[in-house]
């Protein structure tokens, strides 16, 4: 956080909090104070210094320092830059937040492991701007661009809202995300999602993820499915109900073309294991029992849904691979292993608990 501008500080931390348990935020919102009134400046001495070369021009900065490309980009006198470094994961990346001065939150930044996944966040917002969606909004896009190598996307973000976690994903939201652009039918195997899946694969020299790639295709290549557009990361942590309407965010592995009901099943594994803590074979277990009623309201069939959740699980193994690859360490692929117990006849599909 910039020690120097304590507002934008408090502003960072409060914000980051966002979706955290009660405890989480009551600790959030005791920093904060802390900030405000210069405890936390008296106590936390650590600090990091960002310096030129003696020399260097103030039309050079915004080449040289991010903060003040920001500044010039979002046509701020200043930029207060304070950053977040997320736990290890393969969406796992640096947040920078984009205070004015005073403390004003303006925007959000990503920088994650590909030029790709950056870009795709700026074009999905430019469309989704263009369509306006009925049943959610999408933060106001304020600059996509390069800088010193990097592709930088900033968004207004979305503040004041509240977030709520359930089981199962938001009906009227989730529909109108699948079902609210083109749709295309046809067989999984010729599909434009399953062939660029295939080659994330062999970019990554996923070994294990190829073989399960060839398991399904093998046996469901020929499957007739439909195709929507999709989210990639459809949780309620990047959800928040704002002036109720529900404001979605992180939209860096959106999909024009996307297995409908992908992002539903997403939603309903990822809630079972980060938010209800289930152990994994559990939440694939909850996550087939719930799949039939939940992808009923998308139109898929019923015979259909063990099949999106085998889709879902190796798109989340694959996103594993492709961090490995990018060579972020500590990482442990949560779903290969449901994924091949899955293609090999087990899970019952229980009960949802």
């Amino acid at each position: 956080m910039p020690a120097a501008a304590p507002g934008a500080g408090a502003a960072a931390i409060t914000q980051f909090s966002n979706g955290a348990p009660a405890r989480g935020r009551l600790a959030a919102t005791a920093a904060a104070t802390a900030l405000r009134t210069g405890v936390a400046q008296r106590l936390l001495r650590a600090r990091a210094s960002i310096s030129v070369a003696p020399g260097v021009g103030d039309a050079d900065l915004p080449d040289l320092v991010l903060s003040h490309h920001l500044a010039r980009a979002l046509e701020l006198p200043r930029a207060d830059l304070a950053v977040r470094v997320g736990a290890a994961r393969p969406n796992g990346k640096p947040v920078v937040q984009v205070s004015a001065p005073g403390g004003r939150v303006v925007a959000f930044g990503w920088n994650d492991l590909t030029r790709a996944l950056v870009a795709a966040e700026a074009d999905a917002l430019r469309e989704l701007a263009a369509s306006r969606p009925a049943a959610f909004a999408v933060p106001e896009l304020l600059h996509a661009g390069d800088w010193d190598g990097l592709a930088v996307t900033a968004v207004l973000p979305a503040t004041g809202g509240r977030s709520h976690v359930s089981p199962e994903p938001p009906p009227e939201a989730t529909r109108e995300l699948a079902l609210g652009a083109a749709v295309e039918r046809g067989p999984l195997g010729a599909s434009t999602w399953w062939q660029a899946l295939r080659a994330r694969i062999e970019m990554a020299g996923g070994e294990e993820q190829r073989a399960a790639a060839g398991r399904i295709v093998d046996a469901f290549g020929d499957r007739g499915l439909a195709f929507g557009r999709g989210h990639g990361d459809w949780t309620p942590w990047n959800k928040s109900v704002v002036e109720g309407r529900l404001v979605v965010w992180d939209w860096e592995r959106a999909a024009a073309a996307a297995p409908v009901g992908i992002d539903a099943a997403h939603y309903c594994l990822l809630v079972a294991l980060n938010a209800r803590g289930l152990a994994r074979d559990e939440a694939v277990a909850d996550t087939l029992a719930r799949a039939p009623r939940v992808l009923a309201g998308l139109d898929v069939p019923s015979a259909d849904a063990r099949l999106i959740v085998v889709l879902e699980l190796l798109e989340m193994s694959v996103r594993f691979a492709e961090a490995r690859a990018a060579g972020v360490a500590g990482l442990r692929d949560r779903f290969g292993v449901p994924l091949a117990a899955l293609l090999e006849g087990r899970y019952d599909g229980g009960e949802p608990s």
